[in-house]
């Protein structure tokens, strides 16, 4: 998604421009799933591939030439993806915690500390149009603490929901490679139906000398 305050030659974002953030404050938790791998082990190329229900079927088939299929080296591939997408998705649902602690607690700042009475002091200025009073240093540190929660709190409403969408982004790219293994091993088990299914023809007729 383009970031809305770039400007590429256009005049409409004028240098020093305030663009709003669309997404501030807004919490995407519900877009952002728990993931995991469903397979231990690959499926058996020997078993049936799983074609699925509906969709067209044709009796014609295009002629393919000579195929060579390396069913070792392909099942070797596919359980080195499995591994690599198990040690993802472990990655992912940690950072995944850790963004959800951040945005449902006091993470970026401190909470905004509760108001305190005026305590202030007379110091006793006779500078012209000086009140001769000045906060009190519990005073000076609760109003510090307090602009630093705001601070902090400005800040997670923009922060927030950008972990959370690039966490959704990220399950994409996990439920595509997901996608991808089941294809090399629905390819494995469509080569293997048809290497069980070929049959030499039988002679069309008597074999003489």
């Amino acid at each position: 998604m383009p970031n809305p305050q770039q400007n590429h030659g256009g005049s409409d974002v004028e240098s020093g421009d305030v663009v709003e953030d669309p997404d501030a404050g807004a919490d995407f938790g519900h877009l952002v799933p728990a993931m995991s791998v469903g397979w231990e082990t690959p499926p058996s190329f020997n078993l049936d591939p799983n074609t699925g229900s509906g969709g067209e079927t044709t009796a014609e088939v295009a002629d393919s030439g000579p195929i060579m299929f390396d069913a070792a080296t392909v099942r070797a591939t596919e359980n080195t993806l499995l591994a690599q997408g198990r040690n993802v998705v472990n990655n992912y649902e940690a950072l995944r915690a850790k963004v959800d602690a951040a945005v449902h607690s006091q993470f970026w700042a401190m909470a905004e500390p509760d108001p305190v009475i005026s305590s202030g002091q007379y110091t006793g200025s006779q500078t012209p149009g000086s009140t001769g009073w000045s906060p009190s240093i519990e005073e000076t540190n609760d109003n510090d603490a307090r602009i630093i929660a705001e601070i902090g709190e400005e800040f997670a409403r923009h922060i927030n929901p950008a972990m959370q969408k690039a966490l959704t982004l990220q399950s994409n790219s996990l439920e595509l490679l997901g996608n991808f293994i089941a294809m090399i091993n629905h390819a494995g088990q469509s080569y293997a139906r048809v290497d069980r299914a070929s049959r030499f023809p039988e002679p069309p007729g008597p074999v003489t000398s």
